[in-house]
């Protein structure tokens, strides 16, 4: 996965979200990227950038909002990455550069971030999980990622767009039409919903939601530049 020696290894879940990074150069890119679904993929990938010279780690993808005012879209920089094994706080420094850089292109909210091993589907958890952490958004490859830059003694920071609002519901089947990549399948989505073809308004505001996510990332990405504005 890792060919030379990254200055910075950058997580993500899908890798939709890695290659929101392809309007950069390869020339003038100062990091590397990998992709995996989940904490345990995700903390593969981070010990690989480390063990092949990383000096610093970001988690970079879309979240689930916990609150209302992170909406479709809407940009999350981590100040605290909250899980059950403990909090990890990202780099101040390198949290605000980025934040400098980005200016007003997007709505941005720095708040705590929370991680999880599961999605977390429906509005009454997320609410839950709001009320238990205090976080904004949550996913499942930050806090894992944020644990390896702990142990290894590097720079971390998270950087995650809002995919599916609080009042947004994931109904189960869509989540089983999903691969372990995060790839659709698309014949079993197109089944489950002739099932349930009342669903269909839902299933489009998902698509929208995410379509607002991936643009905000798009952004995000060209902005940061090859350097991911390290200080």
């Amino acid at each position: 996965m890792v060919s030379r020696p990254p200055a910075i290894g950058v997580i993500s879940g899908l890798p939709r979200e890695s290659d929101c990074f392809d309007a950069i150069p390869a020339p003038e890119r100062d990091f590397q990227t990998c992709a995996g679904v989940g904490p345990r993929r995700a903390a593969e990938g981070a010990r690989a950038f480390v063990e092949a010279g990383a000096k610093a780690l970001m988690s970079f993808g879309v979240a689930g909002g916990l609150v209302p005012e992170a909406r479709a879209g809407t940009l999350v920089l981590a100040t605290v990455v909250v899980s059950d094994d403990g909090n990890f706080p990202a780099t101040a420094a390198w949290t605000a550069a980025i934040r400098d850089g980005l200016g007003d292109v997007i709505p941005v909210l720095e708040a705590p971030l929370a991680g999880t091993d599961r999605m977390i589907p429906s509005s009454s958890a997320k609410h839950e999980l709001h009320h238990d952490t205090g976080a904004v958004a949550c996913d499942m490859e930050s806090h894992a990622v944020a644990r390896v830059a702990r142990d290894a003694g590097v720079p971390f920071v998270a950087i995650r767009t809002i995919s599916d609002p609080l009042y947004r519901q994931v109904p189960q089947w869509v989540l089983k039409s999903l691969t372990p990549e995060g790839d659709v399948r698309g014949g079993k989505l197109l089944a489950n919903l002739a099932l349930r073809p009342w669903m269909l308004p839902n299933l489009i505001g998902l698509s929208r939601d995410a379509g607002k996510a991936f643009d905000g990332l798009r952004g995000v990405a060209s902005l940061l530049g090859g350097g991911l504005r390290l200080p």
